[in-house]
């Protein structure tokens, strides 16, 4: 494998390493027909191709993770919901109070 600088169409130079792929004859093809579609190189179509899928996996790997993580929140917000609680009234409820907002209340700046 012999590496070269190669300018990129964008004027950026990366380095660059050239392949050889073996493709069913369908999938030549298939990519030649779009390369000829779309006026580009067949390379040009395996590195767009190559770097679609590499985004795809990246992007199913960050999903797959993320499910994960709400899974695991889920299961210890029912773990925690078996806990015995302290105050069974709503939450709102002890919010309001703790602020001095409860139904009933003076709004906070007036009547003083």
């Amino acid at each position: 494998m012999r590496m070269r600088p190669r300018m990129r169409s964008g004027g950026d130079s990366t380095m660059t390493v050239r392949v050889t792929v073996t493709l069913p004859d369908d999938l030549l093809a298939g990519l030649d027909a779009v390369a000829a579609e779309e006026s580009l190189t067949r390379s040009d179509v395996v590195r767009e191709a190559a770097a679609t899928y590499l985004g795809v996996r990246k992007r199913s790997a960050e999903d797959e993770a993320r499910r994960v993580a709400v899974e695991e929140g889920l299961k210890w917000l029912e773990e925690l919901d078996k806990e015995p609680r302290l105050d069974d009234r709503p939450s709102l409820e002890i919010l309001r109070e703790i602020r001095g907002d409860a139904p009933g209340d003076e709004p906070a700046g007036e009547g003083t």
